[in-house]
């Protein structure tokens, strides 16, 4: 009996052993599956058993449109695999600026001391705008100087975080956070340092640290603070990291808050630049997010956190990003290291992407309880042996070192994705790559890129670049197989690389927007090309990325000049108002005919299915409306009232020390925004 004779009930179970990309090609190939991914009880089954800590699974469980937010999934995964973005649009003009949690803050003149604040996830077309000097007036116990520094730091929860600094009559710094959606600010605390000070915060708890806790042996620790943000007070105490070493956040260490933990992770286990160890291991710690959150702290032992060998080849630090994340489908902490490495003494240089998961025990916690917070445990941990040299190995693995790169542990191929090499496509510099990026859900590597045209050299041409690999086919892996044979090659060994290519087919290194032909100049190829690499801000580029989206500034910034902010999403729910549709034919990614029509049929597919399939099946989406290409305030009339920007002050009187400030009518506005005026961009939503 073939899949199209089974009953439905039978095919539910069948799908559930498949992936999402498995189920999503199988509704593909003819209308008899459509349902698998417009039926909202199996959507809900494949969102909840798939993918359960997407973001997509989260507003389905909350608007119960199960099948619209697993198509949505689905599409955010296929733009990124086949780099393809939904939506690329200019959103404005800045001096300084930063991106977090789908949320762009920036300043665009100092002198008229406005930060406006836009929510790009949530596609708003209003911006809520911040006198920062009337903010500092009311926040701090001082007058500001006419001239002070001040820095955006980080965002989440609807909290911002900036820091405040000026240089006379004193130097003297300030951490104020505030909540611009219920006007209130919330607290400023004068530091006695901000050394590459950072912030991190959830709703209910909110931690800065800086690089600045002096060591005997002249090197600086970190050391980190704590807010209730819900009692209005401070953690009592402080948690030094006494043995955590790393001071480049984002390539030598991570701090992020994940499921009520905070988690600090290093690459690094030595202060002193030349390691001697013949082995590399991650350092990771981890606290609760309680009010005995520093006296609780839990520690992984480097021995069981296994990063490289020295022996593997050379790495060009220069390249390497590291970023924790909470895998989407299991639910589990990992973190993802890109390395630019000469393995194996090859003459080539290859980026690697490296994902490990981060697993914390009760005995990592046990180990670790004691009189100093910063304590490791480690020594705790090492057996009573002699002075023997087969002591001194045992010393070595029970601290994680292999001085024999045979004892090191073998690396499991899924979790292990090589990039390119430059063998079958042009490599370029840092300096010409700004964002290096990976999606671990999509097995997908993004850069962005400055890639001149051969006919102007000289000119700067931005333009998204990105890999990605799919798992074999059983009839590919075969039909691989007689091809070895058939030319006389025996079957490959079992090492680790080898393991690689048969699992998995790595598809070529694609480019988008496609090549401009200068011969036959395309004027909405060429328009496209402009909001990308805006001419009148041309220069230093630099970005950060989510998994859905990102966003760049490009532009020296010099003499006061402004740097444009460029947006480009993955996500086909975004829909910023007043953006058209690309008018032209634009194949994804550049990518071949192949790639292109498989998306075209599934756009011509999901739209003769929205209008044949409505109150079909055994249960159906209660609206009426698809945000994939429509605004959510559309889609949901309530739930965008509900999302609306909210200028009314909250309750509640000061509490203790220079917080909760409820001044909002003096400090805030909502204007629209800036998007709109500027009005450079397109979307590619199916239309």
């Amino acid at each position: 009996m073939s899949l199209v004779q089974l009953p439905y009930e039978l095919l539910s179970y069948v799908v559930q052993a498949l992936d999402l990309a498995t189920i999503r090609s199988l509704s593909l190939t003819c209308r008899r599956f459509l349902f698998l991914f417009q039926e909202p009880n199996i959507a809900k089954l494949l969102l909840e058993t798939k993918a359960p800590e997407t973001q997509e699974t989260r507003n389905a469980k909350a608007n119960k449109r199960w099948a619209v937010e697993l198509r949505r999934l689905v599409k955010r995964r296929e733009a990124i695999s086949s780099v393809s973005p939904f939506l690329v649009a200019l959103v404005g003009y800045a001096e300084t600026w930063l991106y977090e949690n789908g949320v762009l803050c920036y300043i665009k003149e100092r002198q008229r001391c406005q930060l406006r604040i836009l929510e790009l996830h949530r596609s708003q077309s209003s911006e809520i705008i911040v006198d920062t000097q009337k903010l500092l007036g009311l926040a701090l116990p001082i007058s500001p100087p006419k001239k002070y520094r001040f820095q955006l730091l980080y965002c989440a929860h609807n909290i911002v975080s900036c820091l405040y600094t000026h240089k006379h009559p004193e130097p003297a710094s300030w951490l104020i956070f505030f909540d611009p959606w219920t006007d209130e600010i919330i607290q400023a605390q004068q530091l006695d340092s901000s050394y590459k000070i950072f912030v991190r915060n959830n709703d209910k708890f909110l931690f800065y640290g800086t690089h600045s806790q002096l060591g005997h042996d002249g090197f600086r620790r970190w050391e980190i603070k704590g807010y209730d943000l819900e009692a209005k007070t401070w953690l009592p105490g402080k948690l030094d990291l006494t043995n955590f070493v790393g001071v480049d956040i984002g390539s030598g260490i991570c701090f992020e808050i994940l499921d009520d933990w905070f988690y600090a992770l290093s690459n690094q286990t030595a202060f002193e630049v030349d390691e001697i160890d013949s082995t590399s291991n991650y350092d990771c710690y981890r606290f609760p997010l309680n009010r005995q959150a520093f006296q609780n702290l839990e520690h992984i032992p480097r021995a069981e956190l296994w990063r490289r060998q020295h022996a593997d080849g050379a790495i060009d630090d220069r390249w390497t990003f590291m970023r924790l994340f909470k895998d989407e489908a299991t639910a589990r902490i990992k973190v993802v290291e890109s390395r630019k490495e000469w393995l194996a003494g090859n003459r080539s240089a290859t980026r690697t992407y490296y994902t490990k998961e981060i697993h914390f025990s009760a005995a990592h916690h046990e180990q670790n309880l004691g009189p100093g917070p910063g304590g490791t445990g480690q020594a705790s941990s090492l057996p009573d042996i002699g002075q023997s040299a087969s002591a001194a190995v045992a010393v070595d693995k029970c601290l994680g070192n292999y001085p024999n790169s045979a004892d090191a542990p073998s690396r499991d191929p899924h979790l292990v994705h090589p990039g390119d090499d430059g063998s079958k496509a042009l490599m370029f510099t840092l300096s010409k790559c700004p964002i290096r990026s990976y999606h671990p859900s999509c097995q997908t590597f993004i850069d962005l890129v400055d890639d001149p045209p051969d006919f102007n050299q000289g000119s700067q041409r931005i333009r998204i670049r990105g890999g990605s690999r799919r798992p074999w086919s059983p009839d590919e892996r075969e039909e691989r197989l007689r091809s070895l044979a058939a030319d006389g090659q025996e079957p490959p060994s079992p090492t680790l690389y080898q393991q690689l290519h048969n699992i998995y087919r790595h598809d070529d290194v694609v480019l988008w927007p496609p090549e401009q032909d200068p011969g036959n100049s395309d004027p909405h190829l060429d328009r496209l090309y402009g909001i990308l690499n805006p001419p009148d801000c041309l220069g230093r580029v630099e970005g950060v990325w989510d998994e859905r989206s990102m966003v760049y500034a490009t532009g020296d910034g010099e003499s006061g000049d402004l740097k444009c902010l460029v947006f480009v999403s993955w996500d086909p729910s975004i829909f910023l108002k007043g953006t058209p549709p690309y008018p032209g034919a634009l194949s994804p990614g550049g990518s071949p005919l192949v790639r292109a029509n498989a998306l075209e049929v599934s756009r011509e597919l999901e739209s003769w299915t929205a209008q044949s399939y409505e109150g079909k099946g055994k249960g159906k989406d209660t609206a009426k409306c698809d945000p994939i290409s429509e605004p959510k305030s559309t889609c949901n009339p309530k739930a965008g009232a509900a999302a609306s920007l909210s200028t009314s002050s909250s309750p509640g009187g000061p509490a203790e020390g220079h917080n909760n400030h409820n001044n909002g009518a003096q400090w805030k506005t909502v204007g629209p925004a800036e998007y709109q005026k500027i009005a450079r961009g397109y979307h590619f939503a199916a239309r």
